[in-house]
């Protein structure tokens, strides 16, 4: 099968769309229920954290600081955010001659647990020591362990010390309940333990738990979750009274249960609905909202460089320019997706636009594989004077429509260049966790990343970022890529403060990037849902989970 005859292929392949029946499922307008794709195996908000996980928790469990739709840094669970500016954030000089940092925070007056129990600084000193913790293994969005010790000034004041300068000082994650997670913690040192007996897994509807505006109250493995008010919230109130998260095994299903009334919003990929299918039924049914923006959520291949094909550079840059993402989401996104040439879109300020594109180039990607000693053989697959076979394994999630069908055309289009794919779909679980954080992948694995204005390219780049056992398995750096010259563009990019060193380093970030393409970029997510009609304050965002905000949507 040719390229684009997969592409046509692709397009019959999402669903015949009924124009009928307008019924929603919720005459009840305090009520809302919300599509999802993949049901969380693992509920713990700070350890193996990826998107689709941060689009679920963040009802009930809220982070100190979040980039709202402005791209403003707002407090969440805090009074103020501190700047150099305002005095809350200082630098200061270490005993050994570095420089430091002094960030100073007050929580909300009144915020509470769901359990009532006050949320106080020390939560903030229990979470700070749990992420320092090499046993453990914390997120790394916003990581605690960027802070080695806590000043408690108060029972709502307390002071992060940072032994680094950072411009994400003011940026930090979820904060856990010491009064339940403390004993647990106490009696599981190793994060294996810790997972398997932390309340988050083994009774997360304990209202203690969470900090939001809502609550977990029921939890139905593989079928649904619901929150509802945390009585405790001290702020605004949530105007809905119910939001149900209900779960299907495909993205076809979602979309026919939202047609017929079923559930009320659905996220379009990751974790929901392909975009090819938010198209169609935007063609069909103009009742419905779809509300959309354009997104900084990478869709990416990370490589696996100790597979010696793939660690000559040569193989990598044909392995991009062998694809045809233009072609890509032209035909599954109508154009609306951004391909991506490095880590950042290339209508961001930072972007590098001296660094080299590698657009689609058959010719060219056939000579450089000719450079690398690669030659076609007899079934047109290549192979080198050894006898090795260019063959390599893509692995992504299975269910989710839009990526399934970008690994076939992905087969399709490398296949013109000699190069042949073969195309696993895995389980969320498995792929999440032996197969990415493991590295138990010989060639390619597809999921995606993003990189807020406070989230350091590190945790995929870094070469102190690759998942080990000797790290609990934390970082992004699927791909085991290690270079000097990326750390030290790393490094400096981790103490600019001022907007022209941060461009600076960025752009060496993307110089580098280009240079040794240690994952193949794809194209950039929008940020997109589809809803029942009057449903209002649903605020697309960009870098943090729009459920931060939940507690402003309402229907009309």
């Amino acid at each position: 099968m040719n390229t684009f005859l997969a592409l046509a292929v692709m397009s019959v392949m999402g669903i015949t769309v009924s124009a009928s029946t307008h019924v929603y499922a919720q005459p009840d307008k305090k009520q809302l229920v919300v599509g999802q794709l993949q049901f969380l195996t693992n509920f713990h908000p700070l350890i193996q954290v990826n998107n689709t996980k941060r689009l679920q928790i963040n009802y009930g469990l809220l982070p100190l600081t979040a980039f709202n739709w402005n791209a403003d840094n707002e407090c969440i669970l805090c009074e103020e955010v501190p700047t150099l500016e305002n005095g809350l954030a200082k630098i200061v000089a270490n005993a050994d001659g570095t420089q430091g940092m002094r960030v100073q925070f007050a929580l909300k007056k009144n915020l509470a647990w769901g359990d009532g129990k006050p949320v106080t600084s020390k939560d903030v000193a229990f979470t700070l020591k749990m992420a320092n913790d090499p046993n453990i293994g914390f997120s790394e969005f916003n990581p605690w362990v960027r802070a080695k010790s806590i000043e408690i000034v108060d029972e709502r004041t307390f002071v992060l010390i940072l032994p680094k300068v950072t411009p994400g000082f003011a940026s930090w994650d979820q904060i856990l309940p010491e009064h339940l997670e403390g004993p647990i913690y106490s009696a599981n040192g190793t994060s294996e333990s810790y997972v398997k007996q932390t309340l988050y897994n083994t009774d997360p509807t304990n209202p203690g738990l969470w900090n939001g505006p809502f609550v977990l109250s029921e939890y139905r493995t593989g079928t649904r979750i619901t929150w509802t008010p945390n009585a405790y919230w001290p702020g605004e109130k949530p105007k809905l009274e119910k939001i149900t998260l209900t779960y299907r095994n495909n993205s076809s299903a979602l979309i026919q249960n939202l047609l017929s009334g079923e559930i009320d919003a659905v996220p379009v990929s990751p974790g929901g609905i392909s975009f090819g299918q938010m198209l169609d039924v935007r063609k069909q049914r103009a009742d419905l909202n779809f509300q959309t923006t354009a997104g900084t959520n990478l869709e990416r291949i990370a490589l696996n460089l100790d597979n010696p094909i793939i660690a000559d550079v040569r193989v990598r840059k044909a392995l991009l320019m062998g694809i045809n993402r233009e072609a890509i989401t032209q035909a599954l996104f109508d154009g609306q997706q951004t391909v991506a040439h490095s880590l950042l879109s290339d209508t961001n300020p930072l972007f590098n636009q001296a660094i080299p594109r590698h657009g689609h180039d058959s010719d060219a990607a056939m000579k450089l594989l000719s450079d690398a000693g690669w030659s076609p053989a007899k079934d047109g697959i290549c192979t080198n004077k050894k006898g090795d076979r260019l063959a390599i394994d893509l692995t992504t999630t299975a269910g989710n429509q839009t990526r399934e069908q970008i690994a076939l055309v992905i087969q399709d289009q490398l296949k013109q260049i000699c190069i042949e794919v073969k195309p696993r779909f895995l389980p969320l679980q498995k792929y999440n966790g032996e197969v990415s954080r493991h590295r138990e992948f010989t060639g390619m694995i597809m999921s995606s990343i993003r990189f807020s204005p406070s989230t350091s390219p590190r945790i995929a780049l870094g070469s102190d970022r690759i998942p080990s056992e000797g790290n609990s398995w934390v970082g992004n750096n699927f791909s085991g890529y290690s270079s000097a010259k990326m750390d030290g563009a790393l490094d400096k990019f981790q103490s600019a403060l001022s907007a022209e060193e941060k461009k600076s380093a960025w752009a060496d970030i993307q110089a580098t990037f280009a240079e040794d393409l240690p994952m193949l970029p794809l194209y950039f997510y929008s940020e997109a849902y589809v809803t029942v009609p009057g449903l209002k304050g649903f605020e697309q965002n960009t870098f943090d989970p729009l459920m931060i905000w939940s507690k402003n949507w309402y229907r009309e």
